[in-house]
């Protein structure tokens, strides 16, 4: 079953390991899917592309996460509204395993298990825990050709 958390763009902000941040990120089309007990929140990342100016804080944060993504510490998101509305539908799950989707158009999907809490000011964050999904051919594992000492490069 899938419910709408919110349709209107949402500012966020992002850690990345070893200390890098961005706060230009806008989300939208939050919305929460849940099967048994998996609970995953799919955000739509694709509106910070559609910009003409390719410095924008927005686009250049959405290009950073594309290339970085593996190395996603947590996303914050300060809207309330989301984080009333994913609590209330959190606590009519026994055991509820949390997964956040990231979207990003034909940039591809990346999913995360992440571990939530409430902040102290307002909304919610997203430890991430583990990568799940990514893009099939944008893993960071290299391919490895087939040599042959025959016929050296």
């Amino acid at each position: 079953m899938k419910y709408s958390l919110r349709k209107t763009p949402s500012h966020l902000h992002l850690a990345y390991k070893y200390g890098e941040a961005s706060d230009g990120l806008l989300g939208r089309n939050f919305t929460l899917e849940v099967e048994d007990r998996v609970v995953t929140l799919h955000v739509d990342l694709t509106p910070n592309f559609h910009t003409r100016n390719k410095s924008a804080p927005a686009y250049l944060d959405a290009v950073n996460f594309a290339r970085n993504h593996h190395k996603l510490r947590y996303l914050q998101c300060s809207d309330n509204l989301v984080r009333a509305r994913l609590i209330r539908a959190w606590e009519q799950v026994e055991h509820p395993e949390l997964h956040l989707c990231l979207e990003m158009g034909e940039r591809g999907r990346y999913l995360y298990g992440v571990q939530p809490h409430s902040l102290f000011m307002g909304g919610i964050q997203f430890d991430v825990e583990r990568l799940i999904e990514e893009p099939a051919g944008r893993g960071r594992t290299p391919t490895l050709e087939p040599h042959d000492e025959r016929h050296p490069a």
